[in-house]
């Protein structure tokens, strides 16, 4: 019914506050995430379907690639990414809210932009929008601290992400 749920499982808040040498267990998972994505990515031939159809993918169904597996791969891959995302968001916080990462699409989109992937395809990584998570969540912190609102912190994301795609369309043109 939408209802929030109390998680009152010790073990599994503290997971999400403990470390490992050091490190933050969410950083850890982090990691745990980055680097299998960064083989599938740019090491196997689903990775490079992937680019492929995000580039074109009437040309990469007359190239031999299925179009329709590759899509549905790269959906199943983000939903099981996002379910992930959840549980360690549930793990920290101790609640299970339907509506706890509401408005996280646009933060999504503008990491990755920031971090150097097209939004018209075919050019990306895993590290780019790594960088642009922390970039952006340095910018929105310090926008935290000189007590910019919440909604102006938005439009900036937002006005940030019609930049960069600004820029990347005159690049894309350029060449």
């Amino acid at each position: 019914n939408g209802n929030s749920i109390s998680i009152n499982n010790d073990a599994f808040q503290t997971f999400s506050r403990s470390s490992f040498a050091g490190v933050p267990n969410l950083f850890w998972m982090v990691i745990l995430v980055g680097i299998p994505a960064y083989v599938f990515l740019h090491h196997s031939r689903w990775g490079r379907y992937l680019f492929s159809v995000g580039s074109n993918a009437e040309a990469s169904r007359l190239s031999g690639v299925n179009v329709q597996r590759t899509i549905y791969m790269a959906y199943t891959l983000s939903g099981l990414c996002a379910a992930f995302v959840g549980v360690l968001l549930a793990s920290r916080i101790g609640i299970g809210n339907p509506t706890q990462a509401e408005g996280w699409e646009l933060q999504a989109i503008a990491s990755s932009v920031i971090g150097g992937t097209s939004l018209f395809g075919a050019v990306g990584s895993v590290h780019g929008p790594l960088l642009g998570a922390f970039i952006l969540a340095t910018i929105n912190n310090g926008a935290n601290l000189l007590n910019v609102n919440a909604f102006w912190q938005r439009i900036i994301t937002g006005v940030l992400i019609i930049v960069i795609v600004y820029f990347d369309g005159l690049r894309r043109r350029g060449k």
